[in-house]
């Protein structure tokens, strides 16, 4: 049997990172990445032993053709709507280190994705033959006609027979949580899978709880099936576990904690919304699936970049509990 496919829409950016702890305004000099919450999920998708198909429009540049030769570096398949017109979107890293918080700055108005209409491609076939299809409310974010692209994109996968993932991965310094909920609260209409923290859920759902409460009544009110869930805890000495929670009408499965030395903190959601569904599609039951993503999420603090870029041998550490702990 082939390895199942994993479609994907969503913008990536050319990330410019301060080296170690500098602050942006005294760098001289800056490492580049590339970075975007649906093509993070797909890299680690493939990973995980998916094939994957990223659907994007790009500046036909060199900055974009330096972000589409990245989704092929990591075996991505690239579907391309060049744009001679468009910039190349940039983000901004300024590493915190405790009391100090991380900084992100967004430089991404006028990209070639701010101009994707919901018309932009043919999703039936895009997302045929697809066994999960994912983006999320970054996309959803970046304007009117990517929001109704997410929503065209999500109904043709579902009717396609696929399953639907959907991150709310709301950032405020691109939409306010006002812009954002009529928006999100129609997208989930059409999700299988949703990811959310606690915070987001309390958003969606305008109501207090416990995250697992939530969780159910997210599925009650809003219809995902599942909620998968990350929580990252902060230990001594530059150290987080992480654990994740995928919560159904019926159940919930909870992973054991996995710690890990942080490195680079971009990406660890991606990296556990990836290897999770590639699991799930792979034949793993819910539980394997959850410790997988868990797992990748804390493997992902360790490497410098938004990307997976973990090797099949790391993942043995998932079969071994004596070594759950990530240095």
């Amino acid at each position: 049997m082939s390895a199942p496919v994993i479609a994907g829409l969503g913008e990536a950016l050319l990330r410019l990172s301060t080296p170690g702890h500098e602050r942006l305004e005294h760098a001289g000099t800056l490492e580049v990445h590339v970075g975007g919450a649906e093509l993070n999920a797909l890299t680690a998708a493939v990973s995980g032993g998916a094939r994957a198909t990223w659907i994007t429009r790009l500046a036909d540049n060199p900055l974009g053709r330096r972000i589409a030769a990245h989704a092929r570096a990591h075996d991505v398949r690239a579907v391309v709507d060049w744009d001679e017109d468009a910039r190349a979107p940039l983000y901004f890293v300024e590493h915190g280190v405790a009391p100090r918080p991380s900084e992100v700055h967004y430089d991404r108005r006028d990209t070639a994705m701010t101009a994707l209409a919901a018309d932009g491609f043919d999703w039936d076939e895009l997302v045929d033959g697809a066994g999960a299809v994912l983006t999320s409310g970054i996309t959803c974010a970046l304007g009117s006609g990517p929001a109704a692209a997410v929503v065209a994109l999500l109904a043709a996968a579902r009717a396609g027979g696929a399953t639907t993932a959907f991150d709310v991965n709301h950032r405020e310094r691109l939409w306010s949580w006002d812009d954002a909920l009529p928006v999100l609260h129609e997208v989930a209409g059409h999700v299988d899978v949703l990811v959310a923290s606690g915070h987001d859920l309390e958003r969606l759902l305008d109501r207090e709880g416990e995250p697992v409460d939530l969780a159910r009544a997210a599925i009650d009110g809003l219809g995902p099936r599942t909620v998968l869930m990350r929580d990252t805890v902060e230990r001594p000495g530059g150290r987080i576990a992480v654990t994740a929670t995928a919560v159904t009408a019926d159940r919930e499965h909870v992973s054991r904690p996995y710690e890990a030395t942080v490195v680079d903190a971009f990406g660890a959601g991606d990296a556990a919304l990836g290897t999770f569904l590639a699991g799930v599609l792979l034949g793993d039951d819910r539980d394997d699936a959850v410790e997988s993503a868990a797992w990748a999420a804390a493997f992902q603090h360790t490497v410098p970049g938004d990307a997976w870029i973990g090797r099949p041998s790391d993942r043995e550490r998932l079969s071994d509990p004596r070594r759950r702990i990530l240095r």
